[in-house]
């Protein structure tokens, strides 16, 4: 069954490369002419492509000043899934305007555009003089097309050294061989570092015994190699089916970001020796060695993929630029041989005699070795933590923070079930264990998108809105109002809450407090308060607000908004 998955999975991804799709220079041929005090950008677009008119910009260099954009009147608004959202393109031709305001220096055009088939191509970044002439750069930005033959394109990455820069196309060996280069010298990231230390920490428990070294460092190996070739691969069918990602997209996914921060605060703990999973929880992160342990190894090299695939080191750009041009085939065999450099330290230590002999006798300090390496762990899971507070804003940083202490309580010591406890006691411990880790689970993962229904507070805003007959709710609240935001959880969000804003018309205002404000401090003194929180409700019309009180329910919010008045 295996085997038929893999051959389907390579015979898909084979016909991705069937298809035809246009160099990103065929699709969109950009002119740039100066005609009087003025530089016109013209863009001649391939039939069924498109280009964005949002993702426009100019870049000036170099004392450069050109006035704001004036673009062609051909615009068409489409919804497109890429953004999920309406968004202004043009189809066939676009031209942009722009007047020249300072004589001396160069501009950079930076542009985006799909096919409607599906591709969408990265930006785009072109540099001019000012009068319209194309100055070539070194570095080529790289078309996302599924040609397997592009004439001229140069695969040279924005962060290689320029011992990495060729003069002409990467070949495959080469590119095979920087994607090895790159992934050792991942070995030395910080994101990499703590897993690598686990499992150097691992090694030096065998000692001597070559057998066992080995059969883990295969394992190891393994687990590195087909992870790198399991993300390469989603890599290629998301793109395929329209959808233009990087490498470390996984890291774009709030619910994958949060996973990750439970699985490190949780090896984290357990390096410290807050609690001992009996050797079946860390599987992920540091061994099942009790019997085979060869599974602890796998999964410990799925792990440092997982965390090394954000990076890219020296080398990587080059390789990986050129891997996501060639046929599935090719891709995955450089990719896998980028896993290989990220899994060759540890296979080197477990098959030459030389370096094994370099690794520490097992003894009392791997206990201690063991607790200082929680550190580092710990401070993967406050960096995963920050890049999930960037997709999803700061609110995500109370649920999973809420979430961490509950699954803390869960393995606390203290609700170890023993055997000579009765029955009565070990289902209470097992239910409060289990119930604690769900509810763990459930505050980590709870990253579901939300709508923006909220408005910057203002008196116009207000004063508008009444003049319009609209009903306005202002929240006066504060980043650090326990209760604020206890009753946003409460009252003030999820879909019944949006469902009877939308039903009634109600317009949202919230007045941040979080930092001095003396517009919001006026708006407070107004109402006779002296802090936060405040919720004060104006009916349709009615310029006298209802003040509420400071602890709010569903009910409370419901009954107001559908009476009024």
């Amino acid at each position: 069954m295996k085997k038929f998955g893999l051959l389907m999975l390579t015979l898909l991804m084979s016909h991705v490369w069937a298809e035809d799709f246009l160099p990103v220079d065929d699709a969109f041929q950009l002119h740039v002419t100066r005609i009087g005090d003025s530089l016109e950008f013209s863009f001649d677009i391939a039939d069924d492509y498109y280009l964005y008119r949002d993702q426009y910009r100019l870049n000036t260099l170099e004392g450069a000043k050109l006035s704001e954009p004036v673009f062609s009147d051909n615009v068409k608004i489409k919804y497109d899934p890429n953004f999920e959202e309406d968004m202004a393109v043009f189809y066939h031709t676009m031209s942009v305007s722009q007047q020249i305001l300072s004589e001396t220096g160069h501009v950079q055009v930076v542009y985006q555009g799909c096919a409607d088939a599906g591709l969408c191509y990265p930006p785009q970044k072109r540099l001019f003089d000012l009068q319209g002439n194309a100055i070539v750069t070194e570095a080529v930005s790289l078309p996302l097309t599924l040609d397997t033959e592009i004439e001229g394109a140069e695969f040279v990455g924005f962060d290689e050294p320029a011992s990495a820069q060729t003069s002409g196309s990467l070949t495959i060996v080469t590119a095979i061989a920087f994607a090895l280069i790159g992934g050792l010298i991942l070995n030395l990231m910080p994101c990499v570092f703590p897993v690598l230390s686990l499992k150097a920490m691992h090694m030096a428990q065998f000692g001597q015994d070559e057998r066992h070294a080995r059969q883990h460092g295969l394992a190891y190996t393994f687990g590195v190699i087909l992870s790198f070739i399991a993300v390469a691969g989603v890599l290629l069918l998301i793109r395929y089916f329209g959808e233009w990602v990087g490498w470390g997209f996984q890291l774009q996914s709030p619910y994958f970001v949060a996973g990750l921060v439970l699985l490190f605060f949780a090896m984290s703990l357990t390096m410290t020796g807050y609690v001992e999973f009996g050797q079946n929880l860390m599987g992920l992160g540091q061994g099942l060695t009790q019997k085979t342990g060869l599974t602890g190894s796998f999964f410990t090299g799925v792990l440092a993929t997982v965390v090394a695939t954000p990076c890219t080191a020296p080398f990587m750009g080059s390789a990986i630029g050129f891997a996501l041009l060639q046929p599935a085939f090719v891709s995955l065999l450089i990719f896998a041989s980028m896993g290989l450099g990220l899994a060759l330290p540890i296979l080197a230590i477990s098959y030459i005699p030389g370096l094994a002999r370099w690794m520490p006798k097992p003894g009392a300090w791997m206990n201690v070795f063991r607790q200082l390496m929680a550190f580092p762990l710990f401070a993967t899971a406050l960096w995963l933590m920050w890049v999930l507070i960037e997709i999803k804003g700061t609110n995500a940083l109370l649920k999973v923070g809420i979430g961490l202490i509950l699954f803390t309580m869960a393995i606390w010591p203290a609700l170890n079930i023993r055997h000579n406890q009765g029955m009565y006691g070990k289902w209470f411990k097992g239910l409060a264990r289990y119930g604690l880790i769900a509810l763990a689970l459930f505050m980590v993962l709870d990253q579901r998108a939300t709508k923006e229904l909220w408005q910057e507070y203002s008196p116009e805003l207000v004063s508008q809105s009444l003049a319009q007959g609209k009903s306005v709710f202002v929240d006066v609240t504060a980043a650090w109002c326990i209760t604020c935001k206890a009753n946003e959880r409460v009252a003030l969000s999820g879909s019944k809450f949006e469902d009877l804003v939308a039903a009634n018309d109600i317009v949202l205002v919230k007045a941040d407090w979080t930092n001095p404000s003396p517009e919001v401090d006026a708006l407070i003194a107004g109402f006779n308060r002296d802090g936060v929180p405040l919720y004060a409700f104006y009916p349709a019309g009615n310029p006298v607000p209802e003040i509420l009180p400071q602890i709010l329910t569903f009910n409370l919010i419901e009954n107001l908004f559908t009476n009024p008045g």
